[in-house]
């Protein structure tokens, strides 16, 4: 049913006349399982008033996050999508990369990081996932390691190359050996408004990346 219940939230009607709110969720670490109690009002005063309880639950979730409210407005469209920037790290190979130097202007190449970044992957990786923005680590340090996903490599290559600095790839994690972040069937179910933001763009959306999602009305 949980075709059902994104048809619903997609509806050309139920953003001016419902709201979705998060009721609760509960999380098990032991099966990361997770399980949310969703219900839908509407709050036109020219139909009947409905009230509808769904249970969403989500199988083998790796991570979710901006689920901060009980009222999701304005993200209230519900789509699960198979691409999206942060499925990169369980989708495609993470490359071992070595970064040497120092740059000269620290602020100016933490900026470059970032723009290169959002254009690559809409604000939703960022740029404290790879660097710190702190000039004594920089002069104490001058050889870094880092993994990232593979499609991010030749961005950050050409941001070290305009200050100066070497980048390397050392090595590339395929499959298994990617270890926890192997994750080819992950998916993101987002709670999205695409008039107010494409999904790909990040304005704080909720999310839960996970293998399956099931979704009942109980009410």
């Amino acid at each position: 049913m949980i075709e059902e219940l994104l048809k619903k939230t997609n509806d050309k009607k139920f953003y001016n006349d419902c709201d979705l709110k998060l009721e609760s969720y509960r999380f098990e670490t032991s099966t990361s399982s997770l399980e949310m109690i969703l219900s839908i009002n509407q709050n036109s005063y020219d139909i009947p008033v409905e009230y509808e309880e769904w249970k969403l639950s989500c199988r083998n979730t790796e991570k979710f996050d901006g689920f901060f409210w009980s009222l999701t407005l304005p993200y209230v469209k519900m789509k699960i999508l198979q691409h999206h920037p942060l499925l990169l790290i369980f989708h495609e190979s993470e490359i071992e990369c070595e970064i040497t130097g120092r740059p000269a202007n620290v602020n100016e190449f933490i900026g470059d990081i970032s723009n290169a970044l959002e254009r690559e992957t809409g604000n939703w990786i960022t740029v404290n996932e790879y660097f710190w923005n702190n000039e004594e680590f920089y002069q104490n340090y001058a050889k870094r390691t880092i993994m990232m996903p593979k499609s991010l490599g030749n961005s950050i290559l050409k941001v070290c190359e305009k200050n100066n600095l070497g980048f390397q790839i050392k090595s590339e994690l395929v499959g298994e050996k990617k270890g926890y972040a192997d994750k080819p069937n992950a998916k993101i179910l987002i709670f999205g408004n695409e008039d107010v933001s494409p999904n790909d763009f990040n304005l704080r959306q909720p999310y839960i990346i996970a293998e399956e999602f099931i979704a009942e009305r109980i009410k």
